[in-house]
């Protein structure tokens, strides 16, 4: 959006301003950020929202302060004049006065979830409002303690203190594990049915699986064998693992990046292993309106899956 030298506004329309600070700070948002969508992420609000409330402020001045040229929004004649003053007008002013006080918010997401169902959401959600602050957090009980919207997963049918010490717990999913490996890897080769199968293939093992009970059968398959194995810290490097380095590995069924590259060996285990996943907020993020809309947004993307 160009902007450019300019006279001054008449006196009416200094006092129609001066007068009306959201409509001064709508404005200038709009110019600062190039257009409507960005300037309504940074304000936290929807985008047709910001448009009347535009339209209302030209109707007072009786004056068009944007056109739309080419599919992109610039100023006026008049709409830069407007700009000029109100710059001038807010020198001074902080940032956070002008695009509004937003909580800065911690979120304690477990890897293996952050990296197999959320990061798409989450990235959604700072480009939809990208005024927000937000702080991600692993998992340990330290930082569950300080945070602001939890993420946790649990053995099924088990009880967990989160669920008492946190506000509106939900389970969001039931998520079975499965062990994978390439297409490529087991092509011309016997398809595995059991763990002895396994004994020529490489395992890949996240670290992460070890604190649950219910993954005993695997977790002590895998700290029995005394070659063939290779643990690791990340959910994604398992997967990398899996993927191009001819390991079998445990994985989320419904992990976003499985694709028609890898098949499930379903009878190695013989019963699904399974995690709950659950959601919760602290007593005070539970009042602001930040934290529920991205309580709300990662409900809405396990009930999809």
């Amino acid at each position: 959006m160009t902007v450019g030298c300019s006279t001054v506004p008449s006196e009416r329309v200094k006092a129609e301003l001066l007068n009306d600070w959201n409509a001064v700070r709508y404005f200038v948002i709009v110019v600062r950020r190039g257009g409507f969508t960005m300037a309504a992420r940074s304000l936290g609000m929807k985008h047709e929202a910001l448009r009347k409330k535009i339209r209302l402020l030209e109707r007072r001045l009786d004056m068009q302060l944007f056109r739309s040229t080419g599919g992109r929004t610039n100023l006026t004649d008049d709409g830069n004049q407007l700009y000029q003053f109100s710059e001038q007008h807010l020198a001074g002013v902080s940032a956070a006065d002008i695009y509004g006080e937003h909580s800065d918010l911690v979120l304690s997401l477990p890897k293996l979830v952050l990296e197999s169902f959320l990061y798409r959401e989450v990235i959604s959600v700072l480009r939809e409002n990208s005024g927000l602050k937000i702080t991600l957090v692993d998992d340990t009980p330290e930082l569950q303690k300080n945070a602001d919207l939890v993420v946790w997963m649990q053995e099924p049918r088990r009880y967990s203190e989160l669920s008492s010490q946190l506000v509106q717990p939900r389970c969001l999913s039931t998520q079975s594990f499965s062990l994978y490996a390439t297409e490529r890897l087991i092509r011309g080769r016997m398809v595995p049915e059991s763990l002895d199968d396994l004994d020529h293939y490489m395992a890949a093992q996240y670290q992460g699986y070890e604190h649950f009970a219910n993954f005993a059968q695997w977790n002590d398959f895998i700290a029995q064998r005394r070659h063939g194995s290779v643990h690791v810290n990340s959910p994604d490097v398992q997967w990398q693992m899996v993927r191009w380095a001819n390991c079998v590995g445990l994985l989320p069924d419904n992990a976003v990046y499985l694709d028609k590259g890898v098949r499930r060996l379903p009878e190695v285990l013989g019963s699904a292993l399974e995690l709950d996943i659950w959601v919760g907020l602290n007593e005070q993020a539970a009042n602001t309106q930040a934290a529920n809309m991205i309580a709300e947004r990662i409900t809405r993307a396990f009930s999809r899956r």
